[in-house]
């Protein structure tokens, strides 16, 4: 779908979604916006309608946390989806981001990282807080330097299951797209948490997030340009 003139959800109250639809015009100005005023008519709408991407105030009543967003992820497998909280935890957003959200912003972010948060998540990458790079947020195992040469030894079809799997995609997910049986996507999945030393999903986000900030991307076996898109 061409994100110029993709529809977007935004649910939260009032002010919320008319904060959030000013900041989207301003990245994708052609976007059709459309509004819900809480979790259970946000869902009944995605059901009806084809959404390129949804962004939800996660601070609302109504949701149960991340595991309502894996309903959503369930019933939308390739749907963008956004979130916006006040809270800054680290382990509470990469739950969130193991629930299958692509991007976590912070309330208390500026207008220019707002904005940029926004247009990193429509563009398909996975947003991350600064924050959660920080070194009391990382596993202890993430030692840059043991990252470095893991990362530098992945085979081209690992680095693309991490990419599909970064984006939020189930294993049978990945497996269509890479065509691949899902036992075979699930042995290299196994494989990427061996290699980088950690036992979920999630935290392959942030031990990815790690090494792009740390500028090591240029090692990838498929080359910069091909890296799974990560953004924070």
């Amino acid at each position: 779908m061409d994100v110029e003139t993709c529809k977007i959800l935004i649910a939260g109250n009032c002010i919320f979604r008319r904060g959030v639809a000013s900041i989207v015009r301003d990245v994708v100005p052609s976007a059709s916006i459309a509004e819900a005023l809480c979790f259970a008519d946000a869902r009944a709408r995605l059901n009806r309608g084809e959404f390129f991407a949804a962004i939800f105030d996660i601070d609302a009543d109504g949701l149960n946390g991340p595991i309502s967003f894996r309903t959503i992820r369930v019933d939308c497998p390739h749907l963008i989806l956004g979130v916006l909280s006040r809270t800054a935890i680290a382990g509470d957003i990469l739950g969130y981001l193991a629930a299958g959200v692509t991007g976590y912003i912070l309330e208390k972010s500026g207008q220019a990282e707002a904005e940029r948060a926004v247009r990193e998540i429509l563009n398909g990458a996975i947003y991350i807080p600064p924050n959660v790079i920080e070194p009391t947020a990382c596993e202890p195992e993430f030692a840059l330097p043991a990252l470095r040469r893991n990362w530098c030894r992945l085979t081209p079809r690992q680095n693309g299951v991490l990419g599909l799997l970064l984006k939020g995609y189930s294993n049978k997910e990945i497996a269509r797209q890479l065509n691949l049986s899902p036992h075979t996507v699930k042995i290299h999945v196994s494989a990427l948490l061996r290699c980088f030393a950690v036992q979920k999903r999630s935290s392959l986000a942030v031990a990815a997030v790690a090494l792009r900030a740390d500028g090591i991307g240029h090692c990838s076996p498929l080359g910069s340009s091909q890296m799974p898109q990560i953004s924070v």
